[in-house]
């Protein structure tokens, strides 16, 4: 077990004679509300029915619990993440037909496009690979009506790659938009654990959607824009954690020398690690321990009189008393610790549907 983790060692090494790569984006289009205190001109609104009452609110286009109200005692509760931004356009032609042409919010390359609108409710899709202190993020450009880039191909800040739209399920063109993300990657044996786990086929390979966990990148702008030495790695440690969950040691858990920015100690000696998440499910921070695990376990969540099953997208379940990972939490611990040797029983396959992949852990943003 200790050997297997005296592979990390040389990480953390290279991350302190590694000069940091700064990470300070664009936004993908001339839109820049937000940076003028006008969010209700910066997001594409949502249409909602809630107890009858029809609205539209810019919240809904923003990052975070924005969407699917409940009444839960006694107060409406918003359940549905929005792993991303909604940006609106800025012009259209005599037809309605968004003009406004998408932008690179930062250096990289091209690493998936996907042309076909089909293949997923994130219609014609871009992802662009950064590297932030030499480790990778991934910017998601999604809804496009043109795509201009290849796949392969690299990518200046700032140039563009193509042209807001409305592809996708479940869009019209009364609400283009440009869906963004800024990700981190969560195994790179995905394409191994989606037929192990679905029966529909997996069209995006490594970066579908279930592998990247996205941030609140409007409020990375924002503080940077306050705060111009901001970098990314920063801007994550400083969240606060909604849970905390123990995972046992294992060579196939990669997150730690994906980014050893996240950890905090020393993963000589490791027998567990300690991984804190947002309520979302977003990892801020990894501390190797020298307690033994046997399979993971929720080990804190904050306290809260609600259900952890609306507040954490079903991450985690349980009374406030007893917590435990729920049925979201541990498909995404199968995935963060996946053997790409290990094979299931066809009968355990069958057994899975594509519904429980409202993991995203949720169906994809619209």
């Amino acid at each position: 077990m200790i050997k297997a983790f005296a592979a990390l060692l040389p990480f953390f090494f290279l991350l302190a004679i590694t000069p940091a790569r700064s990470f300070s984006p664009v936004l993908p289009t001339d839109n820049d509300a937000l940076f003028r205190g006008k969010p209700e001109e910066f997001y594409m609104y949502t249409d909602r029915n809630f107890e009858g009452v029809k609205s539209r609110p810019w919240q809904g286009g923003s990052y975070g619990f924005t969407r699917n109200q409940q009444r839960v005692e006694g107060k409406i509760l918003l359940t549905k993440f929005h792993e991303g931004i909604d940006v609106s356009p800025l012009r259209r032609d005599a037809s309605g037909r968004p003009l406004d042409e998408i932008r690179a919010i930062e250096g990289g390359r091209v690493v998936h496009v996907s042309n076909d609108a089909k293949d997923s409710n994130y219609g014609k899709l871009i992802v662009i690979e950064h590297q932030v202190e030499g480790t990778p993020v991934f910017s998601l450009y999604a809804h496009l009506a043109t795509i201009e880039v290849l796949r392969g191909q690299d990518i200046a800040r700032g140039d563009r790659i193509g042209l807001l739209g409305s592809t996708g399920t479940g869009l019209n063109q009364r609400r283009a938009h440009l869906h963004l993300e800024v990700a981190l990657l969560w195994h790179d044996q995905f394409a191994s654990w989606h037929p192990a786990n679905f029966p529909a086929p997996n069209k995006h390979g490594l970066y579908n959607g279930i592998n990247l966990i996205g941030l609140d990148i409007a409020e990375f702008y924002l503080q940077q824009r306050k705060n111009p030495n901001l970098t990314l790695p920063q801007f994550i440690r400083q969240e606060d954690p909604f849970f905390r969950v123990r995972i046992p040691a294992s060579p196939h858990f990669q997150l730690p020398r994906r980014y050893p920015w996240l950890v905090k100690g020393n993963p000589a000696g490791v027998r567990s690690w300690l991984v804190s998440f947002t309520a979302p499910g977003f990892p801020v921070r990894i501390e190797p321990s020298s307690e033994p695990a046997s399979a993971p376990r929720v080990e804190w969540v904050a306290p809260v009189k609600f259900p952890y099953a609306k507040l954490t997208r079903r991450l985690i379940d349980g009374s406030r008393q007893q917590p435990r990972l729920g049925e979201s939490g541990e498909k995404l611990l199968g995935l963060l610790t996946w053997d790409p040797d290990f094979r299931p029983s066809p009968d355990a396959q069958r057994g899975l549907s594509e519904d429980a992949a409202q993991l995203r852990f949720g169906p994809a943003n619209e």
